[in-house]
């Protein structure tokens, strides 16, 4: 409880996050070999899996452990680093094109026909814009180390149509969008990109979009 000021600080509302802790939990069980063992021999063996790494982790961190293990727990971190600790950025093509998908800053982005949900973004349109502004990625151009996304705008919302979330905006961080995309595309860095953003569309005409960032 005594950390809930930090996470506020960190990613907003609880209602943006409360379910991320227990998302990573359900995802580090399912990481667990059980060898289809069922009826009470689960339990001993997600157990057991937790506390020998536990243990191991403990024992690579003593300060009595011998230097030749410290230099095998170089290789284990590298090992079994998280995903966004082991991925940076995506390397360079060997030969300029375009890509399915491309990592920067351990994030996953995608063009909409490979991934619709990792193609939505959040970006500034220009280096000398201030608000960013929704899109979906059609292309992702690698020319030599540099590599430049052409997102299709999403519709503002029409006129004369209100946006039912702007009262609680930036406190709960989403907005009404029209559910079409605009025929303006815009050719952005990566660096330019603010965050991926969920969408849903509630009407025929309208979507909200909503912020995923933890910024």
């Amino acid at each position: 409880m005594i950390f809930f000021y930090d996470f506020l600080l960190l990613f907003g509302p609880v209602i943006s996050w409360w379910c991320f802790p227990f998302e990573r939990v359900i995802g580090y069980l399912q990481k667990v070999n059980t060898n289809d063992r069922v009826r009470g021999e689960l339990e001993g063996i997600l157990t057991k899996s937790f506390l020998r790494g536990a243990t191991l982790r403990r024992w690579l961190r003593r300060s009595d452990c011998p230097e030749i293990i410290k230099q095998f727990k170089a290789i284990f971190d590298r090992a079994f680093a998280s995903r966004s600790e082991a991925v940076g950025t995506s390397p360079p093509l060997v030969k300029d094109g375009d890509r399915a998908q491309y990592m920067f800053n351990g994030t996953s982005f995608s063009r909409a026909s490979m991934h619709l949900g990792n193609s939505l973004v959040l970006y500034y349109p220009s280096t000398s814009a201030s608000t960013p502004i929704a899109g979906s990625i059609e292309l992702i151009l690698s020319h030599g180390e540099k590599t430049s996304f052409i997102i299709r705008r999403q519709a503002p919302l029409p006129p004369g149509q209100s946006d039912p979330f702007l009262r609680y905006y930036p406190y709960f961080p989403a907005q009404t969008y029209s559910s079409k995309m605009q025929n303006t595309t815009d050719t952005v860095q990566p660096s330019m990109i603010l965050s991926h953003f969920a969408r849903f569309e509630f009407s025929e005409d309208r979507a909200v979009v909503l912020n995923l960032s933890r910024n």
